[in-house]
């Protein structure tokens, strides 16, 4: 494939002509880049004598001189070689008007073009390279140079049959010649484009690492950009962008307009809009079986109708697309007309809401983020992220390094912690004789609640680098669930709403929760103390999801299984918990007295 528009495809190497067919005008000047570096010099005065990298009469060199007033490049006396347009310089060469060429000394690589137009090179990023098989011009990847060489591993292909240029222009070098030049360079390679840190102003809501706005990659829309070096053959080329449109699009190196951004950690897409936002996690966290599917797939509900009702605020679908399978598991649940059809699978450890990505060096499964925000008239969106773990994921004994499904925690600005009174030995004894709940009557259940929560304080202070005794600011909504099975035992049914006259009443908030604390001292003091011992800001709420207990299906392929009542779903207090939390990681979004 021969492209004539720069950065849009690989020009084969033309040979330089013995002789200078397009004499130079008077006052000719070269101009010479650093095609590592990025340096850019203007070159008058001839001769001048360009030196690689060596020491002395070893080091390569050339010599540019002019020629019957036309700039050539001449070989000099050193032992090594140099390197013109991918083919040892034998012999003085003309420098044609017009046209770049290459020249790498040792581990030097230069570019060099009649003239010394300010303009030139237009759009040249040299921290990003394009390569590319020299046979067919075909896009194979895009990295910082010194990751050439791994690049080329992971896809298979022959440095030999591969060329490499910066981004911004179509001419460069054989890719053999860039890895040979890199390991002679050794530590004066420059340095990764892609990030190592964890620093700057946004944070990816799939990954958690931070970034700067500016470092984000943008994905490629032509068809022929097919293939991302690091996430495969099935995703989109991403790319650092330096050539934009009138509209201040992004243009990617096939020139269409790409405005996709992808994260520069773990590359995957993100949300429309998603930099011009801010974001802000709110992590559930609870045993496995507690009923945290269920829990996210009706918050997501009962905002969207609540925060209008209450507060005249909208919640809005911020990515469509990324939050498809959540948005389906709640029409699933209220759409459904029979029990069987209300059923939410439990999320498995890396089943259907897990993604597998690069984080920190390593290919893991990380749970897929659903992004929503929070809107009022004349004010700026607050973005909200909210994930279906896994509370295998919570459990201790998984390595968060190689499983770091559950660390948004801690960089959550609210945690909601599900509490399942029915696996509770304390509650059910209670409950026993006043409740025929078939949750009350499971075999086998193993509570390990206290258990997680001590993990979970252990991971986020440990990755906060915080002591034993420090509590963190976030704020805790302990969620004491199934509410509807215990609120009438023990007398919590005429809890007063905190919510009137279009405020949250903070106070009778902390009433209720006062309440349910005093009961928790009686049944499970260790669910207190271990909650307390997290953060300085906890309140305790009831809810329940479903707003009944749940049937037990007796036929069928989903015979033994419990299942929602789709006539009887009435979801009880998780609104008020949401919005408690969501006035405390933000203030000023939830109006309060």
């Amino acid at each position: 494939m021969s492209v004539d528009t720069p950065s849009t495809g690989w020009r084969k190497f033309i040979p330089l002509r013995k002789t200078a067919e397009n004499p130079a005008t008077p006052g000719v000047a070269v101009t010479l880049v650093d095609a590592l570096g990025g340096d850019v010099e203007t070159i008058v005065d001839f001769p001048v004598v360009i030196r690689g990298e060596g020491s002395g009469q070893l080091a390569a060199r050339v010599t540019l001189d002019l020629v019957d007033g036309a700039p050539h490049i001449l070989p000099s006396s050193g032992e090594r070689d140099a390197i013109v347009n991918g083919a040892p310089l034998l012999a003085s060469a003309a420098l044609p008007n017009g046209e770049t060429v290459t020249l790498q000394l040792e581990h030097r690589l230069c570019f060099l073009r009649v003239g010394a137009e300010a303009d030139w090179p237009p759009g040249l990023d040299t921290k990003v390279w394009n390569v590319f098989e020299t046979t067919t011009g075909r896009v194979l990847g895009q990295c910082p140079p010194n990751e050439i060489p791994d690049l080329l591993a992971r896809l298979g292909a022959s440095p030999a049959e591969c060329a490499v240029c910066p981004h911004g222009l179509d001419t460069g070098f054989l890719a053999e010649g860039v890895a040979k030049a890199l390991r002679g360079a050794g530590e004066t390679a420059p340095p990764s484009a892609v990030l190592a840190g964890d620093e700057g102003s946004r944070f990816c809501p799939a990954c958690w690492q931070r970034f700067d706005a500016g470092d984000a990659l943008s994905i490629a829309t032509h068809e022929e950009l097919s293939g991302d070096p690091v996430l495969g053959p099935d995703h989109r080329l991403r790319f650092h962008p330096t050539r934009f449109n009138d509209a201040g699009i992004a243009l990617d190196p096939m020139g269409l307009p790409a405005p996709d951004l992808a994260c520069p950690h773990c590359r995957r897409r993100l949300p429309n809009g998603y930099l011009d936002s801010t974001h802000h996690i709110l992590s559930i966290v609870g045993a496995p079986g507690s009923g945290k599917s269920y829990l996210l797939a009706v918050l997501t509900k009962v905002l969207h109708e609540g925060l209008f009702r209450d507060f005249g605020l909208t919640l809005r679908d911020d990515d469509p697309t990324g939050n498809l399978m959540l948005n389906q598991m709640r029409n699933r649940l209220f759409s459904a007309v029979t029990p069987e059809e209300a059923i939410l699978s439990k999320t498995a450890l890396e089943g259907a809401f897990y993604e597998r990505l690069r984080r920190h060096g390593r290919t893991v499964a990380l749970p897929r983020p659903f992004v929503y925000s929070i809107r009022k008239e004349g004010a700026p969106d607050n973005s909200f992220i909210f994930y279906d773990n896994a509370g295998e994921h919570f459990e201790p004994g998984l390595d968060p390094e190689n499983s770091p499904g559950a660390m948004h925690v801690a960089r959550s600005e609210g945690i909601f912690f599900l509490f399942d009174p029915t696996s509770n030995a304390a509650f059910r004894a209670e409950l026993e004789g006043f409740s025929h709940d078939p949750q009350l009557t499971r075999n086998g259940v193993i509570d390990q609640q206290d258990t997680i929560l001590a993990e979970m304080e252990v991971r986020i202070k440990r990755i906060a680098g915080l002591s034993r005794a420090d509590r963190i600011k976030v704020p805790l909504a302990v969620l004491i669930g199934k509410c509807d099975v215990w609120e009438p035992v023990f007398n919590a049914v005429g809890l007063r709403s905190p919510v009137a006259q279009g405020r949250l009443n903070l106070a009778r908030v902390k009433e209720n929760s006062d309440y349910l604390r005093s009961l928790l001292l009686d049944l499970c003091p260790t669910l207190v103390s271990g909650a307390e011992s997290i953060s300085d800001n906890v309140r305790y709420f009831p809810v329940s999801a479903l707003g009944h207990s749940p049937t037990q299906i007796t036929e069928g392929p989903k015979a033994g299984m419990l299942a929602p009542n789709p006539s009887k779903l009435k979801p009880a207090g998780v609104n008020t918990a949401a919005y408690w939390l969501i006035s405390q990681a933000v203030p000023g979004v939830i109006p309060t007295v």
